[in-house]
């Protein structure tokens, strides 16, 4: 019995030394992967937010426990706002740089398969306090476009030692705490529109909380369809479906940016959004027809009624470049340069 014990033991060791591979080793962590203040700092498409990071103090807080998602403006979009170098940050208030910034910031790590696919509009809390929107477009062929508050993303999922990283190729320019109504309130360009709203019991409602798209046309877009001022002060409202003419701007509930019909597109094979006016009669349909993001263009339809055939009462489309997605506090702008009903085309039946 002795012998056999013996025997067997050595038989043991015999097989664990046939079965020792030198090149078998322990998973390590991959050093290699770096938090994120130093990888952006290393990659030569992030220079300027690179700097903004270190011109705003976030640098070291970024380079902590996290985790983290950063939302990474690449310096072409910087250079679409004019800033082309880091000594350009030294022309800007430091405490909005650094609000605007934190929107680019989350206090969690959000990867790509964590957003809800085909969800438009999804809402996630940032470093700066206030909420930014995802919306994420699949179907059937996977195509995964990736928005942030209307901002397309161009990398996705870029690992790091505390979060994860996502190129987007524009800056995300929230006006925080300020309303849509406090937004067109400030810009005189728009201000028979707003006379028109209050002339109809529709200006009020731009303070509450919504959520509410405005398209806003200009003074110059109403005048082209022979609305002015002077127009607006001898109309009888009574004679006239406000919903209609002046309702047709605005989309209640919901929160449309104009990259939100793309993926629209993606989700439904349509790029368009189509609802009811507030008279429950006229109908509206917004699209964009886009190679996002150049040679983009949207529409606004306004219909007698959701047939499909029906003839428009109105429709305008033209080249958006810029004044889009203005995201507000409870809601967002578009600018519109042209206008939509005339007031013969509102007159009450």
């Amino acid at each position: 019995m002795k012998h056999l014990k013996i025997l067997v033991l050595a038989m043991l060791v015999c097989g664990m030394a046939a079965c020792k591979h030198d090149d078998l080793t322990v998973t390590v962590p991959n050093e290699n992967i770096r938090p994120a203040t130093d990888f952006i700092k290393n990659n030569y498409e992030m220079t300027l937010f690179s700097a903004a990071l270190k011109k705003t103090g976030l640098a070291e807080q970024l380079n902590g426990a996290g985790p983290f998602t950063v939302l990474v403006p690449n310096d072409l979009a910087f250079n679409e706002l004019g800033i082309f170098r880091p000594s350009d940050f030294d022309k800007m208030n430091v405490d909005s740089l650094k609000k605007v910034i934190s929107y680019h910031i989350m206090p969690r790590k959000l990867m790509l398969a964590d957003i809800p696919t085909d969800g438009v509009d999804v809402r996630y809390p940032t470093l700066e306090g206030s909420e930014l929107y995802t919306t994420l477009g699949s179907g059937q062929y996977k195509e995964n476009k990736l928005f942030f508050s209307g901002a397309y993303t161009t990398r996705k999922d870029v690992i790091l030692s505390n979060g994860v990283l996502h190129v987007i190729e524009k800056m995300m320019k929230p006006n925080f705490k300020v309303t849509t109504q406090q937004w067109l309130e400030k810009r005189a360009e728009y201000s028979v529109f707003i006379e028109g709203l209050k002339k109809f019991g529709l200006w009020e409602q731009l303070a509450q909380a919504g959520p509410c798209t405005v398209f806003a046309p200009s003074n110059e877009a109403l005048a082209s369809i022979g609305i002015t001022s002077a127009s607006l002060a001898a109309l009888n409202k009574d004679n006239y479906n406000g919903d209609l003419l002046f309702g047709a701007y605005l989309m209640y509930n919901r929160h449309f940016f104009i990259s939100d019909s793309e993926a629209l597109r993606i989700i439904s094979g349509r790029g368009d959004y189509s609802y009811y006016l507030k008279d429950n009669k006229h109908y509206m349909q917004f699209s964009v027809l886009m190679a996002y993001p150049q040679n983009l263009y949207y529409r606004l339809m306004v219909k007698p009624s959701n047939e499909l055939f029906a003839t428009p009462i109105k429709s305008v489309e033209y080249y958006v470049q810029s004044k889009m997605d203005n995201l507000c506090s409870n809601g967002v702008i578009h600018h519109l340069e042209s206008g939509l009903l005339t007031p013969q085309q509102s007159i009450k039946q």
